[in-house]
């Protein structure tokens, strides 16, 4: 068990001084007096399974950050692994939990599951103090909450970020498995109702998942800032940078023959001169990358069949380039399944032709750095079109959340977490099902050669997210969740 230092970031009147969050900042100082009150006294605990990747990483430090200024104590730990057999058996749980898998779990899963949660019971203990309250995020450490209730009085709470809508055999299964946890439990909370197993229905609160709009990933990148991070990060070519120097670690591209290279070494991704679709996630099948690049190769080959090789139409799509960018395996140890989906999507790449493999970049993102990372994606979504979020299954998706805010067109799956955040037609476009791919193949030409449409979704996507889907929303129902339980 390690605990997470915060570093400095965004201060409340940072967010006061934009004319867009400035209201919302007051409602919210109005709305939390009461519940900061009542949290008096005691520390929130904040544990999981990672500090760094993923959407609880991401949101954690900006919530503590403003709950500190509000008063509030708070800290952050992570648990430590090193049993591989651990990380196989929690990715299997998470699959299983959005309806993925065969939901069968076995005494030894539950050895291997409980065993690293013991292995980090006793530093948990050790910093936490009756009366105080614990939040454990997401299936890995779902075991601590009766080995910390054991030694201490305190409240706790499990944050589930994922679910599915319908249950199947395979979510009964997994829920089986982890029922035995429950009890341990004094509330639960879920990002959309429908997620919710019954019987917990009568102690969970629903608390979607938000954004900081002033952290690396989201704050406003000007042009030549953007042009900067992009040469630095090595996704484009040009003059060294003036102000900063490159990154340590260079972004890296799939090549025709599937082996790794600096991105424009085979053929230049000209990012700067084309329309771009983009869509980056952690490489998992229920993110639906390979549909993608089907409906895409589809639009590809289509367009190339009109007979008007003159209109502007048929030369934007003929122009434009998809971008598949997720984490570089280098980096990543905690996701086996990653290194295997990126494998899958290199063979699918290597089988397609050599003038779409040039249309069509497979980046790998370094993760050494999390403030460069962030970064590197906050300027390919501003120099995207299109921002698409494809996903099988999505628990709710803050990529798109993220494209919503700088004002980009998203084109999102069906799945029930994109659905509750985007308005079809009024702030992007809804494909319900992500692997029709004439359908996915016809959102993205509609899209493209409609840029007043998307400059539309753009700015409405923009005010969704200010009125739902900001951080202070967020901690605004966590402080009187837990003001309630405690």
């Amino acid at each position: 068990m390690k605990k997470i230092n915060i570093k400095e970031g965004a201060k409340i009147e940072d967010y006061k001084a934009y004319g867009s969050l400035n209201n919302l900042v007051d409602e919210f100082l109005v709305a939390t007096k009461q519940s900061v009150v009542d949290l008096k006294g005691c520390t929130i605990w904040m544990i999981n399974s990672t500090a760094t990747g993923g959407g609880v990483a991401e949101m954690l430090p900006s919530q503590m950050r403003i709950m500190r200024f509000l008063g509030v104590k708070i800290e952050w730990m992570v648990i430590e692994a090193r049993d591989q057999s651990f990380f196989n058996l929690t990715k299997r749980i998470h699959n299983a939990i959005h309806g993925s898998g065969n939901g069968i779990f076995t005494d030894e899963d539950r050895a291997v599951f409980e065993q690293v949660n013991t292995q980090n019971a006793d530093r948990a203990v050790a910093a936490i103090r009756d009366g105080d309250l614990v939040v454990i995020h997401d299936p890995q450490p779902m075991p601590l909450a009766a080995m910390i209730a054991k030694k201490r009085n305190v409240k706790m709470v499990w944050r589930c970020h994922i679910g599915l809508e319908e249950q199947n055999e395979t979510t009964k299964g997994v829920w089986s498995f982890l029922s035995r946890y429950f009890e341990s439990y004094d509330h639960f909370v879920f990002s959309l109702p429908s997620y919710v197993p019954e019987e917990l229905k009568k102690k969970t609160a629903i608390i979607p998942p938000a954004i900081d709009p002033l952290s690396h990933k989201n704050r406003t990148l000007h042009m030549d800032k953007c042009i900067s991070i992009l040469l630095q990060s090595g996704i484009i070519n040009g003059r060294e940078p003036l102000l900063y120097g490159f990154y340590g670690h260079q972004a890296r591209r799939v090549m025709p023959d599937g082996t790794f290279n600096t991105v424009n070494h085979d053929s230049n991704l000209d990012l700067l001169y084309r329309p771009t679709v983009t869509e980056i996630s952690r490489w998992d099948r229920l993110k639906g990358f390979k549909e993608l690049m089907d409906a895409f190769i589809m639009m590809k080959r289509e367009n190339e069949a009109s007979p008007d090789s003159s209109s502007v139409p048929y030369k934007r799509i003929k122009y434009t380039r998809l971008i598949l960018g997720g984490p570089d395996p280098a980096f990543v140890s905690d996701d086996p399944e990653g290194e295997e989906v990126l494998n899958e999507l290199i063979e699918q790449y290597r089988s397609i032709d050599p003038e779409l493999q040039a249309d069509i970049a497979i980046l790998l993102l370094p993760l050494d750095n999390p403030k460069e990372n962030a970064l590197i994606v906050n300027a390919l979504q501003r120099f995207s079109n299109i921002i698409v979020q494809n996903s099988i299954q999505e628990g709710f998706g803050l990529t798109a959340t993220e494209a919503m805010w700088k004002q980009r067109a998203v084109l999102v799956s069906g799945a029930a977490g994109l659905r509750f955040q985007v308005q079809h037609n009024i702030n992007g476009k809804i494909n319900e099902d992500p692997t029709d791919i004439p359908s996915l193949a016809n959102m993205l030409k509609t899209m493209l050669n409609n840029p007043k449409e998307r400059d539309k979704w753009g700015f409405n996507g923009q005010i969704r997210v200010i009125e739902n889907f900001t951080l202070f929303s967020q901690i605004t129902s966590w402080l009187s969740l837990l003001a309630k339980v405690r």
